[in-house]
């Protein structure tokens, strides 16, 4: 599983240098900032938990919680910061900073209830093409909306 995380993980991220950079260039400050901000919008699969748990998948109610409310909240802050940048509000900007720290600060949630209670994920399990894919893609969209907020933080939405 591991493998296959890093090994998305080094896709994606090369797929980012080599494709979407250059794409984001050409983009509006805004436009860049909202194809960004989708990836994370789907971050809604989290929901995707209550069932794995209820169809027999060996996961606690307190990590199916944390799981659920920490992507959830990160889907309704970029869907928001989406709203605001298509409306050339410049809280937009704001949102899209506070979708890398929610995530920063799930992302070490889950790590933290990993080393307290160990996913048994396999290939066949319920969840292995989420945590062997998607969130490789969301971890990877970090950096490169940082990249963005910073590098072109002086131009007009």
């Amino acid at each position: 599983m591991r493998l296959v995380q890093l090994a998305s993980l080094i896709v994606f991220g090369l797929a980012g240098l080599f494709l979407l950079a250059a794409r984001l260039k050409r983009l509006g400050r805004a436009d860049a900032l909202i194809a960004l901000l989708s990836v994370h919008v789907f971050r809604v699969l989290a929901l995707f938990t209550i069932q794995a748990q209820r169809d027999g998948y060996p996961i606690s109610n307190i990590a199916v919680t944390e799981i659920v409310v920490g992507d959830l909240l990160g889907a309704a802050i970029a869907l928001a910061g989406i709203l605001l940048l298509r409306g050339g509000a410049r809280l937009g900007v704001l949102l899209s900073w506070l979708v890398i720290v929610e995530t920063v600060v799930d992302f070490a949630v889950g790590i933290h209830r990993k080393t307290i209670e160990p996913l048994k994920v396999d290939v066949t399990g319920p969840l292995w093409p989420i945590l062997a894919f998607f969130v490789p893609l969301v971890i990877v969209t970090l950096p490169f909306l940082a990249w963005q907020l910073v590098a072109r933080r002086k131009e007009p939405l």
